[in-house]
């Protein structure tokens, strides 16, 4: 499989850090908490950067949103959700938008890497028929769980364009 990765610069992640920080002050949300919470917005902070760099027609739905009922991007009027994790599967509570692109940090925390993606009518197929994915409980917190083998090649990709290289 083609993966897409990115470098992740000192600036970014430090903004990152204070800019989730920030938002977790103001506890307008009911996310499962940890340190690593940033993550998230500095996957959209690299791939924002990217696609303004590839010269793609894009909407950055910024992170810092009140409620979790918009899209991280919208691209050629698809709406996309980021799902950055430092774990090796993409996870995921309830497919809102059309797209789910699952990327990786490194832990050294200077790489993202693009790694699959799945539509929304494959998440929901799978979770119905429990294929291609494993359901996961944390209290009355439900969780399914995704690996890359079982996702789209993320060249398949260039039709919002996100082109990979050889």
């Amino acid at each position: 499989m083609k993966e897409l990765t990115l470098p992740i610069s000192l600036e970014q992640l430090l903004a990152a850090k204070k800019q989730q920080k920030e938002f977790d002050a103001q506890k307008t949300y009911n996310k499962f908490k940890c340190d690593t919470n940033y993550i998230g917005l500095l996957g959209e902070m690299v791939l924002n950067d990217y696609l303004e760099a590839e010269g793609v027609d894009f909407k950055w739905v910024k992170f810092n949103k009140q409620g979790w009922n918009d899209p991280d991007f919208i691209i050629h009027e698809r709406s996309i959700d980021l799902k950055t994790t430092f774990s090796d599967v993409m996870w995921i509570q309830e497919e809102k938008f059309d797209i789910y692109l699952y990327a990786q940090i490194n832990r050294e925390q200077n790489e993202l890497t693009l790694k699959g993606w799945l539509p929304k009518e494959e998440i929901t197929k799978s979770k119905q028929t429990g294929i291609n994915c494993k359901k996961v409980t944390r209290g009355n917190r439900h969780d399914w769980v995704f690996e890359p083998a079982d996702m789209f090649d993320i060249e398949w990709l260039s039709f919002i364009g996100v082109g990979v290289g050889a």
